[in-house]
């Protein structure tokens, strides 16, 4: 199995002019629409669906997410929904809850820490896929970048 293909913006070394219009060709073909994600997917809490709109809002301006993307937004919001709860329960029992049935051990940690340890690791990685954490929109600022200052040097010439 070959390595990871790199956007862009995250490629080292020089590459030619007909490299690079190569590769900035190839990414505009798997950029996708944005029909679906639009909504929020009908299965997700009624909590969950509110993140998932305010997320769309937010997402909106960065142009960086399409319908392929609707799943793993969705799985973020879901897995942000279920680390709720498990705070919840934790705020309602506490860190400790006891076991009497285990005269040994007649306390244990509350297994809503077990949850939402789950969740928020799966809330980090389908962020970081969809680009909800800072290191990942720096790496779309800086794929977006060069297109903006192409822009300002189209309008205004070479400064």
């Amino acid at each position: 199995m070959g390595r990871a293909r790199l956007p862009l913006s995250e490629q080292k070394g020089d590459l030619t002019k007909e490299r690079r219009a190569r590769l900035e060709a190839e990414q505009d073909l798997v950029r996708t629409p944005k029909k679906y994600i639009l909504r929020a997917p009908t299965w997700l809490s009624k909590r969950a669906r509110k993140e998932y709109r305010r997320l769309i809002v937010s997402m909106a301006e960065m142009d960086m997410l399409g319908d392929l993307d609707a799943n793993n937004l969705a799985a973020y919001c879901n897995a942000w929904d279920k680390y709720l709860l498990a705070e919840q329960e934790i705020a309602e029992k506490g860190l400790f809850i006891e076991t009497p049935k285990n005269p040994k051990s007649p306390v244990q940690a509350n297994p809503a820490i077990y949850v939402q340890i789950k969740h928020a690791k799966e809330m980090r990685e389908f962020g970081r896929q969809c680009g909800l954490s800072i290191d990942s929109r720096l790496k779309f600022a800086a794929a977006k970048l060069p297109e903006i200052e192409a822009g300002i040097e189209e309008e205004f010439g070479d400064i």
